[in-house]
């Protein structure tokens, strides 16, 4: 088995970022009514500027990587993860973040990448002195509500629909939050 790891984003990792994202919205893309997504490329250029020039000390991107054996060329990335401080008026925006962007290339799920993922974004926000994350999942997406519940994520009552501007797609959710532990 190749090694595998979470780390923080580098400039290198933008275009496995991307098509993460946009693989993973594919696959969604129909059970959730999404709309097609942007053109990789696009999608690229967007994660360079997030990875090299954050808006803030407290943005942050992730990636779980899947190490090159030898005589492979690269790591793979696998997993992606984004952080950012949370909008929302109820929610406290000097301790609270968002996890913007969260999931796991289809094809290399179940295999533990989601919870090294998970685990060394959420475990960094801590050691920063965050208190609490939280996160908006499809109200249909049952895996990843079960991922985070087992993860020691909850509901917390809030909700939203999200729709394209001519409104023919929604998108409901619901807001996830979990506690961050402060380093002992």
């Amino acid at each position: 088995m190749a090694d595998v790891f979470a780390r923080p984003a580098r400039l290198i990792d933008a275009a496995g970022f991307a098509a993460v994202q946009r693989r993973s919205w594919l696959a969604a893309g129909e059970e959730l009514d999404l709309p097609i997504p942007p053109d990789a490329a696009e999608m690229e250029r967007s994660w360079e500027r997030a990875i090299m020039a954050p808006p803030s000390d407290r943005h942050s991107t992730w990636v779980a990587i899947e190490a090159a054996a030898p005589g492979d060329e690269g790591d793979v990335v696998v997993g992606i993860a984004a952080l950012a401080p949370v909008a929302e008026p109820d929610l406290d925006s000097d301790s609270c973040l968002e996890l913007v962007v969260f999931t796991v290339d289809p094809e290399h799920r179940g295999r533990g990448h989601g919870s090294r993922l998970l685990t060394a974004a959420m475990q960094t926000a801590a050691d920063a002195d965050e208190r609490e994350a939280v996160v908006w999942v499809a109200s249909t997406d049952d895996a990843l509500r079960r991922f985070l519940e087992k993860a020691g994520w909850a509901a917390d009552g809030a909700h939203r629909t999200l729709a394209t501007d001519d409104e023919t797609q929604r998108l409901r959710q619901v807001r996830m939050g979990t506690a961050l532990g402060s380093p002992a």
